[in-house]
């Protein structure tokens, strides 16, 4: 039996890799290109992931064959027919290993609460809140996209913010300070210069995820709208919390919620928020930001599914 676990969060854009011992300290890192083959030709993530293993191996100076186990975290990898794409492409590389792949935000859990037992509420470009309790049960609220959720979400604030600008500019809403924020940032004068952005980057929902913050800047600057806005998607988030709470800790606080995203994790404000709205539906339970990253947790998640079985 292999005695190195390799954990992989891979992303979009970039896939961290890490390779440990049973004991969970990482002995070497390295950050490559996409692994996402939904969105990427196989080849292309074939080649990042030789790169990844080849290193990390060569690194601790070992074979393909002393690896136990590898955990892959990726996004949208729920379903039974993505696994078995994931496991097959994982034995060209190491055949003798266990393979593990979950959801990235399995991993983020994990490493955040550095323990399989939780909630992980994650606010990026998406949202979702899901967690596992100590009996192994898994249960999710939200996730399911831009345009039937992600309330919460980078996606959703940053609507938020142009939408408040076209609103109080046909006087729908009292006048906001966003206005001046949003069309300072694309250089703007007037509300209807946004059509042409919007009409380019609207199918884009990571461009518009990314004007996030400009709410936060509104809220700074005193801004109720911006304000309101800020504490509505908070609670959405912290509803989606509940939900998950409520069928796998009922009437229990001893559970600990992790965030994740840039936006709770970069952002004291709606961090703050969203603590506030959870501790109105769920007193007395913790809210934390993570204690180790999502890469981290795929190798614990590993070191944890191999030992404990």
């Amino acid at each position: 039996m292999g005695q190195y676990y390799i954990g992989v969060d891979g992303g979009g854009t970039k896939t961290l890799g890490a390779i440990a011992k049973e004991d969970g300290v990482i002995l070497a890192q390295l950050e490559v290109g996409s692994t996402n083959y939904q969105s990427n030709p196989m080849e292309f993530v074939r080649g990042n992931l030789d790169k990844l293993i080849t290193y990390l191996l060569s690194e601790v100076k070992a074979d393909r064959s002393d690896v136990a186990c590898i955990c892959l975290g990726m996004a949208g990898v729920d379903r039974p027919e993505d696994k078995k794409i994931v496991k097959a492409l994982m034995a060209e590389f190491l055949p003798e290993s266990e393979c593990i792949s979950v959801n990235d935000g399995v991993i983020a859990l994990v490493g955040g609460a550095n323990r399989p037992v939780g909630i992980i509420v994650i606010s990026g470009t998406g949202s979702i809140a899901f967690g596992f309790n100590e009996s192994g049960d898994l249960c999710r609220s939200g996730g399911w996209g831009n345009v039937l959720g992600d309330e919460g979400s980078g996606y959703a604030l940053g609507l938020r913010a142009m939408r408040a600008v076209v609103r109080a500019h046909d006087g729908r809403i009292p006048p906001t300070k966003l206005r001046e924020v949003v069309l300072g940032h694309f250089g703007l004068d007037r509300p209807e210069q946004l059509l042409p952005w919007v009409k380019e980057h609207m199918t884009n929902k990571a461009d518009i995820a990314a004007l996030s913050r400009l709410i936060f800047v509104g809220v700074e600057q005193g801004d109720e709208t911006a304000k309101a806005i800020m504490l509505e998607e908070a609670e959405e988030l912290a509803l989606a919390a509940s939900s998950v709470a409520g069928r796998l800790f009922p009437n229990r606080s001893d559970f600990d919620i992790v965030v994740g995203g840039g936006n709770l994790r970069k952002s004291q404000l709606y961090f703050d928020a969203f603590k506030q709205a959870v501790s109105s539906r769920l007193p007395g339970v913790g809210v934390k930001r993570p204690q180790r990253e999502p890469v981290e947790g795929a190798v614990l998640h590993a070191i944890q599914q191999t030992v404990k079985a």
